[in-house]
């Protein structure tokens, strides 16, 4: 099996590194855990220091997710490298046995969890994107607050530091593009509600300037008010809240999905 490393993007994140942290230690797998730091201020620095491996330090005011995991990358021993959000948390205790065991398959270029395709059918079996998948689906797929890559695939294809969010999504497009595949594997879901937590606004912003960086790079397919609606109505997160509360009291989500809508039709302006 291949040696793993795990990047832990932090910042002012002291109770969350001290929960992840020691789950990442008690993974099936031995995993070398790297924090990569942008100006934490609240003992985020001295958590990170007594539980992991090693800690990174990015220069104040030059963080982008790019840059964060291309530093840990670089550090990195592992053969396969793993990004995990500080604000995620582990599902299962062999997460990383689980990923690796993916990499037998030859042309696997990262892995992911996702209980869904981009058309809401649940997955029953991993599923393996290629090139012309990530092409016709560019909005779905490939996510960095849980993922995990070849070292060698990066060694070629590093992460994009000047764009501000979508990097994973491009990265995808990027290896897919020269014969790789994406593992998707439903056992690998982390959950991804911490990406509304911050409030309505910043979950529009994240999704609307999310479809508008992938925009600027592929043509991104049609997304009507229908669909949006059609979201709205099926797309619903599996966490402890009901249906009914996802789809008429989640305002959260409502204001990322018309984010979302909003990112696609400038999206597609941009590609005009």
């Amino acid at each position: 099996m291949p040696s793993a490393s795990v990047i832990v993007r932090a910042h002012d994140s002291r109770p969350d590194l001290e929960e992840l942290l020691p789950a990442l230690k008690r993974q099936t797998v031995a995993a070398e855990l790297i924090v990569v730091d942008s100006g934490s201020r609240d003992g985020s620095l001295e958590v990170a220091e007594q539980l992991s491996d090693r800690v990174l330090r990015l220069k104040p005011g030059t963080y982008s997710p790019g840059r964060s995991l291309n530093l840990g990358s670089d550090h990195a021993r592992g053969d396969v490298i793993f990004a995990f959000s500080s604000h995620c948390r582990v599902p299962r205790e062999d997460w990383i046995e689980l990923s690796l065991e993916l990499y037998a398959r030859d042309d696997v270029a990262g892995t992911n969890g996702s209980p869904r395709g981009p058309d809401q059918q649940p997955f029953a079996e991993i599923f393996y994107q290629d090139a012309a998948h990530a092409k016709a689906h560019p909005q779905w797929g490939f996510s960095n607050h849980a993922s995990s890559w070849r070292a060698s695939v990066w060694r070629e294809h590093r992460f994009d530091e000047e764009v501000t969010t979508a990097e994973d999504r491009l990265w995808a497009i990027q290896v897919t593009a020269k014969g790789w595949v994406i593992a998707f594997d439903p056992r690998l879901w982390v959950e991804t509600e911490h990406r509304w937590k911050q409030g309505a606004a910043n979950y529009f912003r994240r999704e609307r300037r999310e479809l508008i960086v992938i925009g600027g790079s592929t043509a991104m397919p049609p997304y009507t008010f229908s669909m949006l609606a059609s979201d709205w109505w099926r797309r619903l997160p599996r966490d402890r809240h009901s249906a009914a509360f996802h789809r008429f009291v989640n305002y959260r989500r409502a204001a990322g999905l018309v984010g979302k809508y909003l990112g696609h039709q400038e999206a597609r302006r941009i590609r005009r």
